[in-house]
């Protein structure tokens, strides 16, 4: 029977978090679906990465590829280093210090088959500590729970990225789409959601919450950085054609959003958007209290 099943493939990039990486892969092997191949891009680590995923690949014959980048070239193109290695029918990814609640492979691949869709996700929650998330990484969702879906269409997945970090797809998809765009410096994520629900139509969202991030501040991340800028302004450039007058309205919201910038209320009232109501509540409220922007 479990022959049947489709072929997963999970993607993780990874770079000098051995630690952090044990624990996320921990979680994909805990996946109540059984069928799943792990394949760890190691963007030059000078930690004992190398050993970890050693280690693991004895244990657990056949299920795991190991790729290296003698020097680093960014998590994009070591996303695509394992999709272009893959084998499976469907592909999810995985960031190497976030983890996965016990079901949300089983979930997804049955989502998926079940709907004509471009892609399905579930919602996540941010974590510092793992006590903060012990209770809903140990729940057993119920099969009823798990269909409770939303509907994400392109319209309101060009207003904000909606379906988080990570989504399930066919890999055929990913690969007919070239992959992440390796000249996006951020955002590659919600760059190609867009693409899919473009070329594929709507996606699904389950409102189980099957992922975690790991929103431990201490630590480099793209979402603290001057690439999240970058990568916001060159999203709205590529895909303008697909935006409506007022979703590029709150993407010039979105920009001061991420900048943390006291916009002119002049600017503020010319982007005002109705269909992203949330970047120019949160623009406002920095303007005006100064509220420092999440």
């Amino acid at each position: 029977m479990t022959d049947t099943l489709p072929l997963v493939s999970v993607y993780i990039p990874t770079r000098n978090r051995s630690a952090l990486l044990r624990r996320a892969v921990d979680s994909v092997l805990a996946q109540s679906y059984p069928r799943i191949e792990i394949l760890i891009c190691d963007e030059a680590s000078t930690d004992d990465t190398a050993e970890v995923v050693a280690t693991y690949a004895q244990r657990h014959p056949g299920r795991f590829t190991y790729l290296r980048n003698d020097t680093p070239q960014g998590a994009c193109r070591a996303r695509n280093r394992c999709i272009e290695h893959a084998a499976g029918t469907y592909v999810t990814g995985l960031d190497d210090d976030d983890l996965f609640h016990p079901q949300r492979i089983a979930c997804l691949v049955e989502l998926y088959r079940r709907h004509d869709v471009s892609f399905v996700c579930s919602r996540f929650r941010y974590f510092q500590e793992e006590s903060q998330i012990a209770a809903l990484r140990g729940r057993s969702y119920r099969v009823v729970e798990l269909h409770a879906t939303e509907r994400l269409a392109l319209p309101a997945l060009l207003y904000a990225n909606l379906a988080g970090n990570q989504v399930l797809t066919e890999l055929s998809r990913m690969r007919e789409l070239g992959g992440f765009d390796e000249a996006m410096p951020s955002w590659q994520d919600y760059d190609m959601w867009i693409r899919l629900a473009d070329r594929f139509g709507p996606a699904l969202r389950t409102r189980a919450v099957l992922s975690f991030v790991d929103d431990d501040r201490s630590r480099a991340r793209i979402r603290n950085s001057s690439k999240r800028a970058e990568g916001s302004e060159r999203f709205l450039a590529k895909h303008a054609r697909l935006m409506s007058a007022d979703q590029k309205r709150n993407h010039r919201n979105i920009q001061f959003v991420i900048g943390g910038q006291r916009a002119p209320l002049r600017e503020i009232v010319r982007n005002l958007s109705l269909g992203g109501y949330k970047s120019t509540l949160k623009v406002l409220l920095h303007k005006f209290f100064g509220r420092a922007i999440g």
